[in-house]
């Protein structure tokens, strides 16, 4: 089984999070929510060799740098089924309310709960986590490597819920998706630093 590195880049004003997940045996790697600086992006990847580019969500601070690296690696983009109206309008990925009018050029290639993207050589598989937006998913990485959450949840707390597609019922939901994952393990959010999610099996009772 492929061994997994996760490396985590802040960028954009946001500070969204982008990561590199790394399959360390063959230097494989997926690039997950490349917000913005994207030339920061490339130059981190070294001698890795990117498969495929992956959103969370859809939002203006999480695609900013999308069709740099796409464009520079040739590599696909991976979204949710439910977010990807996002990559076109600056309305729906809420750009606009922040004075940023953002597009996408890049296509992307709709997910669905249940997926698996096996680009890199590992397994990864895609959880529809609703709530923070229609689309909003997280990537359940293999061999005890954690959980990129997104938006949905931080180390101290859970994504917002009130722009246009947003729920809190929704994501009161996957958040208990979430805390019934087994066995704990390292959360990777969109913002911030990593927590932790899950529960033990001994404290499934």
């Amino acid at each position: 089984m492929a061994q997994v590195k996760v490396e985590c880049l802040p960028v954009g004003e946001m500070g969204v999070n982008c990561y590199i997940v790394e399959n360390t045996q063959t230097r494989q790697c997926l690039i997950v929510d490349p917000g913005a600086s994207g030339a920061r992006i490339l130059s981190l990847l070294g001698e890795r060799k990117p498969c495929a580019v992956l959103l969370t969500h859809g939002h203006f601070d999480h695609i900013g740098a999308v069709d740099e690296v796409c464009s520079s690696l040739q590599v696909p983009l991976y979204i949710h089924r439910g977010d990807l109206d996002k990559l076109t309008d600056p309305y729906a990925n809420v750009g606009r309310i922040f004075g940023v009018e953002l597009t996408v050029n890049t296509p992307g290639i709709p997910l669905e709960d249940g997926d698996v993207i096996d680009d890199a050589g590992f397994p990864v598989k895609v959880l529809h986590t609703p709530g923070h937006s229609e689309g909003s998913v997280c990537y359940l990485l293999p061999c005890d490597a954690g959980i990129i959450t997104g938006d949905t949840l931080f180390a101290h707390g859970y994504g917002r819920t009130d722009f246009s597609d947003g729920s809190f019922m929704k994501l009161k939901a996957s958040l208990r998706t979430l805390f019934h994952l087994s066995p704990r393990m390292t959360a990777y959010p969109g913002h911030d630093e990593p927590g932790v999610v899950g529960r033990d099996k001994a404290e499934d009772a």
